[in-house]
């Protein structure tokens, strides 16, 4: 039963790191392109 929890934990935690990740590389590429295309 711990095992499966810290698995459950371990996923959850790489999902939240990869939708940040996500968010932040959205945020960086729609703030380039608004620098070089006002």
């Amino acid at each position: 039963l711990i095992e499966k929890t810290d698995i459950q934990r371990a996923s959850k935690v790489r999902s939240t790191k990869g939708l940040i990740v996500h968010a932040f590389g959205r945020l960086s590429a729609a703030f380039l392109n608004y620098a070089f295309n006002p």
